[in-house]
């Protein structure tokens, strides 16, 4: 109990540190700007304000400072005991192995989310309120919160279970999950749009017929075949713009959030989109993909080095019974 309060404490001077380093980033920083280009068309001039300056600053404190905050919560609920006594919880709902790491799983994402809740919060309701990027109210906020929260209990408690099961029984697991990692990320791609994406928005086919033919004769220009073009109601959650083209095969589409439609000009959106198109036609999307998987098979060959090692030497202390299990 003590290295629980402990482990707590520091968990929480953490939280602290973080809020107030972001609290600093936000000041003015008085410095000599360059001076901008000027350009006979108003629309192409940037002015870069203080505020959006400390907008980035407080992002970029937040992006690193969430990086130790998350590490901190896995080490509180491992060290802490957290974790062995979530297994312990499971198993007296279910004896069966494959159950137990599924209700494992959902309930340590619930600690995780709650432990995390303070950091989330300012991050993605509390900042972009401050700078005038969104109206949405607290209850919408959290509904789409606990909406990712189920998507992941639903699927994520599934791939735990699985991966678990190939901790146990294959001695080479870190090979067998990079194998199986490949078709869910795939299928993960081509139902995004059609299953997740419609969970938190509205998509409904683009409502401007002439832009919607613009855009499909730009996207045919590009050897884009066969995209369906839609508009999304992200204007329930921000003010911001954006546009992309996401699926493959059947799922294939062309999005536009309708903030963008609202603020831009139809030759402006076509710009947007001959951006967007430009990362499909230039296979971003799959070279991104081959990165993320050479990248993975390394560390997923680190990660059972560690795990093994970390087993033989802590495996004990920390009540955990060998591989494969869910604490």
């Amino acid at each position: 109990m003590r290295t629980l309060l402990k482990l707590g404490l520091a968990v929480a001077a953490l939280a602290l540190t973080a809020a107030v380093a972001v609290q600093l980033s936000a000041q003015p920083q008085p410095q000599q700007r360059p001076q901008e280009p000027k350009s006979e068309d108003q629309r192409f001039q940037v002015h870069v304000t203080e505020e959006m300056r400390q907008h980035s600053r407080i992002n970029d404190v937040l992006y690193f400072a969430g990086t130790v905050y998350s590490g901190a919560v896995l080490l509180l609920l491992l060290l802490g005991g957290i974790s062995r006594r979530i297994r312990d919880a499971a198993e007296r709902v279910t004896k069966r192995p494959f159950l137990v790491a599924m209700i494992s799983f959902a309930l340590l994402i619930v600690a995780i989310e709650i432990l995390e809740f303070p950091l989330t919060y300012y991050s993605d309701f509390a900042v972009p309120h401050r700078f005038d990027l969104t109206d949405q109210t607290f209850g919408a906020f959290m509904g789409d919160l606990l909406k990712g929260l189920a998507v992941s209990l639903v699927v994520g408690s599934v791939v735990a279970a699985l991966a678990l099961l190939a901790l146990r029984k294959v001695q080479r697991w870190w090979l067998a999950l990079w194998l199986g990692s490949i078709p869910l990320i795939l299928l993960m791609v081509v139902v995004q749009p059609v299953i997740l994406d419609p969970i938190f928005n509205k998509f409904v086919p683009l409502q401007n017929a002439e832009l919607r033919t613009k855009l499909l004769t730009l996207a045919s220009r590009a050897g884009i075949e066969g995209g369906n073009v839609y508009q999304v109601d992200k204007s329930k959650q921000t003010k911001t713009m954006n546009a992309y083209v996401n699926g493959i095969g059947p799922t294939k589409r062309i999005v536009m959030w309708d903030t963008l439609l609202a603020k831009m000009t139809d030759a402006e959106v076509l710009g947007v989109m001959g951006h967007e198109m430009g990362h499909y036609v230039m296979k971003h999307m799959w070279k991104g993909l081959a990165f993320y998987l050479a990248i993975s098979l390394g560390i997923l060959f680190f990660a059972q080095q560690a795990h093994d090692r970390g087993l033989r030497r802590w495996g004990t202390r920390w009540g955990i019974r060998g591989p494969g299990d869910p604490a």
